[in-house]
């Protein structure tokens, strides 16, 4: 199959007069975007892919009394020939639209609208209220609740599997910039009865902490817990610790337990999964500034579960000139996994990796060329390696306004060829309160 798509993507911004703009300061940015491809599959005939996508983003900051704001950013599509994506010529996603009043004290703020909420274990999408604030002794709470978002409805169901209401909150301690825990949860209302998998409500609690006991050592992490499971869903912990200004070391565990995790997760009938099954992984990686020009760096990692296990390890080594406006690098990583860990009809799912880039910026221009090389130990649809090789070149003609180009061009399992070029115009403009514009 023979791919080649052209791609033009323009960003203005689009900046209103009204009192509005005049009283905050606003941001207003849009995004458009025009697709053009011709698919080729073999036994099907041709289809010309012109989608056109729209992005829009708004920031309106310092409203009323200077401690309320606006927020919005969302997109829509639509095909003007074949279907580029899904059954639907149409498409669009509102992610977020909502006000945000900050007093100046507490650290306290409310929100009113669609938003995401990202406390402790949870990271949510809903229609709703949020509010959070500092109390005395160190303690601080969030809390929300509102409609869920929902989303496309499953094959064959009438509906996404989600239950109609979401709420939950965070309440947490903080001692002296080196400590803070949390405790939080998430809960779902009712889950809709399903007919190709079992219903599961979306609900979990659970814990996070921050440590710094040394300005050299800091640890984060979390674990949650399934109610209705009944067992715990997940751990995840990171540890840096930087014993030389030059040196950082990291280390990292991670553990889902797959029924817990994925139970409410419909796609995958996580209600039906053995519940001892489990996939765990830690690493460890280190980087070394040689000097101000030159970094390397070094990683492991262990990946562990029911079909098998795996290891990927490799290195990089990094260069920087000129106040960083010149920048390059070139990277291995090898992959070798146990037969069975890929789930596919291939037994290995091992692989090299080869990596090598180059970048320039300056105050009128910028390029980047960036080759990229997987090489299989089994081949797969018959081909033993998949590489990309991507150049870059733009040119900035006012301090807010830049014209780029990206060409790339490749040769992978899937396709045959691909090429794939990129025109894109960006302009970015902020209107102070005042009315003027920087």
């Amino acid at each position: 199959m023979k791919k080649v798509c052209c791609v033009l993507l323009s960003a203005l911004s689009i900046v209103s007069t009204s009192a509005i703009a005049l009283a905050a300061d606003v941001s207003v940015e849009t995004t458009t975007l025009l697709g053009i491809a011709q698919r080729d599959v073999s036994g099907a005939s041709k289809e010309n892919i012109l989608p056109a996508t729209q992005f829009f983003g708004l920031q309106a900051d310092s409203l009323a009394d200077g401690n309320l704001s606006l927020h919005i950013y969302g997109w829509g599509r639509t095909d003007m020939g074949d279907r580029s994506y899904s059954t639907d010529k149409n498409s669009g996603n509102l992610t977020y639209a909502y006000v945000q009043y900050a007093p100046d004290y507490a650290n306290a703020s409310v929100r009113a609208g669609r938003f995401f909420v990202r406390e402790g274990i949870i990271n949510e999408q809903l229609d709703g209220l949020n509010a959070r604030t500092d109390l005395p002794a160190g303690l601080g709470l969030s809390v929300f609740g509102g409609a869920t978002v929902h989303t496309a409805k499953l094959v064959g169901e009438g509906s996404d599997g989600k239950g109609d209401t979401l709420y939950g909150g965070r309440l947490n301690y903080r001692y002296r910039g080196m400590l803070e825990v949390g405790v939080s949860g998430v809960f779902e209302s009712e889950a809709p009865e399903l007919i190709a998998h079992p219903a599961a409500n979306y609900r979990r609690i659970g814990a996070d902490v921050w440590l710094a006991p040394l300005k050299t050592v800091d640890v984060i992490g979390h674990s949650s817990y399934n109610p209705e499971t009944k067992k715990m869903a997940e751990h995840s912990y990171l540890l840096n610790y930087k014993p030389a200004r030059e040196i950082v070391l990291t280390g990292e565990f991670n553990q889902h337990l797959e029924q817990s995790y994925l139970y409410a997760w419909t796609m995958f009938s996580g209600a039906t999964l053995n519940p001892d099954y489990r996939s765990t992984s830690f690493g460890l990686s280190a980087s070394y500034e040689i000097n101000k020009a030159l970094e390397v760096a070094a990683d492991y990692k262990h990946y562990e579960r029911e079909f098998g296990g795996a290891n990927r390890f490799g290195g990089d080594m990094r260069v920087h000139y000129k106040d960083n406006t010149i920048r390059g690098g070139v990277g291995y990583h090898y992959l070798g996994a146990d037969e069975g860990f890929s789930i596919t009809p291939y037994t290995s799912a091992s692989y090299h990796e080869l990596r090598c880039y180059t970048m320039r910026d300056s105050k009128n221009y910028f390029t980047a060329i960036d080759l990229l090389g997987n090489f299989f130990e089994q081949k797969i649809y018959g081909k033993s390696s998949a590489w990309e090789a991507n150049a870059s070149v733009g040119y900035h003609i006012t301090p807010g306004l830049a014209l780029s180009g990206d060409l790339s061009y490749g040769r992978n399992p899937q396709f045959i060829e691909e090429v794939k070029t990129i025109l894109r115009l960006t302009y970015n403009m902020n209107y102070p309160g005042i009315g003027g514009k920087k």
